[in-house]
């Protein structure tokens, strides 16, 4: 997770593949039972969420970075922060 050494990320990221903990949270999907609902929970060091995401689709890169930028005092709107660059396959 080079990412997470780039944004200075010092909080604990985990997985949960036997869907032990996303079961709990009422996490399964339905549609199918092999994957879990996209949710994305941000708790900072004193326990708060303080970003919550629940859906169908995986967050969006710029939604979860947003929030992390917000909680950190380095919120910056949308037009003013740089524009993703993509080349075509």
């Amino acid at each position: 997770m080079e990412w997470v050494g780039r944004k200075g990320i010092t909080i604990d990221l985990i997985s949960d593949p036997e869907q032990r903990v996303i079961g709990q949270f009422g996490l399964i999907n339905t549609d199918r039972t092999e994957l879990s609902l996209h949710a994305i929970y941000i708790i900072d060091p004193d326990g708060k969420v303080f970003y919550r995401k629940v859906a169908r689709r995986r967050a969006y890169s710029n939604e979860l970075l947003d929030a992390l930028d917000y909680h950190a005092g380095k919120y910056r709107s949308g037009s003013d922060r740089p524009k993703a660059v993509t080349t075509p396959p």
